[in-house]
C-alpha cells in the first residue's frame, strides 16, 4: 500500500470514527443522524462494522441456568431474545433446535 493511500485511508478512518462516536452518544437513530450530517447510512454501517472487526475483542459472559429459565418463562410467546452488541437480535422459540442454535453462535463468534 502506498504512503499516500495510507494517509487518505487514515483521514477517512478518523472522519468516520468521529461520526460513529458522535452518533453513538446522540441518542438518534442511525438514519436520523446521517440525515442531519449529510452522510449515507450505508457508509456509516460499513465503517462501523470495519472498526468492530479490527478492534473489538471477543468477550464471553456466563449466564446462570436460572436466568435462562427466567427469560424463557417471562415472555408470553415463549421466545428467548438474545441481543448481540453488533446489532443482531436472535430469537430462540420454545422447542428450538439446539444444533441450529450452536451453529448460529459459532458464526457469531467468527464475526
Amino acid at each position: 500500500m502506498s504512503e499516500r493511500f495510507k494517509k487518505v485511508d487514515d483521514k477517512r478512518g478518523q472522519f468516520w470514527r468521529h461520526h460513529i462516536n458522535e452518533w453513538s452518544g446522540s441518542g438518534l437513530t442511525q438514519n436520523a443522524y446521517c440525515r442531519g450530517n449529510n452522510l449515507k447510512p450505508s457508509q456509516l454501517t460499513y465503517w462501523k462494522n470495519k472498526f468492530k472487526r479490527q478492534n473489538l475483542p471477543v468477550e464471553f459472559v456466563q449466564v446462570s441456568p436460572g436466568r435462562i429459565s427466567e427469560a424463557f418463562h417471562s415472555h408470553p410467546r415463549e421466545v428467548l431474545r438474545l441481543n448481540v452488541e453488533s446489532g443482531f437480535q436472535i430469537e430462540v422459540p420454545d422447542g428450538f433446535s439446539q444444533t441450529t442454535l450452536t451453529q448460529v453462535l459459532e458464526v457469531l463468534r467468527g464475526l
